[in-house]
């Protein structure tokens, strides 16, 4: 799942290229959006393609959606942010995983990201001239 275990042991909420968007990734207020889109995502993919995606995936979507995904490319590539978000969204029973690739599935907290009347709304899409 991580292409360098050194990198996993970095600390994005302390690199300062890393930071702005672990911390949106993982605060209580936006955490929840981008948490969303990742379970929509793991399942139009696992539907589509008949198995999970990998963390890799998930991240390269949810840039996608990124309006600032360009300025913070490295963050979105980054394999500490990539894992230490997602183990923050399963700790919070968002989605659960294993510790092999695409062993991502939904986890048991993950409708309560969907339920009506929510506060968050989606980051919005990038769109490319």
């Amino acid at each position: 799942m991580v292409s360098n275990d050194a990198e996993v042991y970095e600390k994005p909420w302390s690199a300062p290229h890393l930071a702005p968007l672990f911390t949106q990734l993982t605060a209580d207020e936006t955490a929840p959006v981008w948490a969303r889109r990742a379970v929509k995502f793991i399942h139009r993919h696992t539907r589509e393609r008949g198995q999970p995606p990998t963390f890799r995936e998930v991240f390269a979507e949810l840039a996608a959606h990124d309006p600032d995904a360009a300025a913070r490319q490295e963050a979105w590539s980054s394999a500490s942010v990539r894992y230490l978000t997602m183990v923050h969204w399963r700790r919070r029973g968002w989605i659960r995983f294993r510790r092999e690739a695409r062993t991502l599935r939904s986890g048991p907290a993950a409708g309560e990201l969907f339920t009506p009347g929510d506060t968050y709304d989606l980051p919005p899409r990038r769109t490319d001239p």
